[in-house]
């Protein structure tokens, strides 16, 4: 646990839409944040442009002490190549803590990966265990096509429905 006060409490998270990412970002956060969707502030990215500090600044961070905003707005655009260079399709951290010094430190993430990229970037993923669809193990013959998929270009996918 790092002590810090409630005020550097920050919320972000970014997601993908069909043609489009978007940044939220709330001035407070914490396990009492409430309706993010209805309070954030928000910026969209329309796909192939790259942020800049002056966007993120000007649409996230007004609310945000003056002094703290160039920094936070490095590391939201730092997050933000991270979250596309990794293939990320969720993103969530709650809190964000931004101390005195200006340090970042991100307390609690929630992710989800675009698991059709693996084959771009499996690599720097690490080892990911897949889940097998809901309420069922996969079936061996379904492990090998995942082992498969997760080593080509292609898309391959192999659900069993009958046994």
């Amino acid at each position: 646990m790092v002590p810090h006060k409630q005020e550097e409490e920050f919320y972000i998270c970014m997601h993908s839409l069909r043609y489009y990412d978007e940044i939220l970002f709330y001035h407070e956060g914490g396990v009492d944040v409430g309706d993010v969707d209805a309070k954030a502030e928000r910026v969209q990215i329309s796909t192939g442009v790259e942020p800049t500090e002056a966007m993120v600044t000007e649409k996230l961070l007004g609310k945000v002490p003056v002094g703290k905003q160039a920094n936070l707005a490095s590391f939201i655009l730092s997050l933000y190549k991270f979250y596309k260079d990794l293939h990320f399709a969720y993103l969530e951290i709650n809190p964000l803590v931004m101390l005195e010094d200006n340090t970042v430190v991100p307390l609690d993430m929630a992710a989800k990966l675009d698991e059709t990229a693996g084959f771009l970037c499996a690599h720097r993923w690490g080892e990911v265990d897949w889940p097998p669809p809901f309420g069922r193990a996969a079936y061996p013959e379904e492990a090998l096509i995942r082992d498969m998929d997760g080593k080509t270009g292609a898309s391959l996918k192999l659900t069993i429905l009958n046994d």
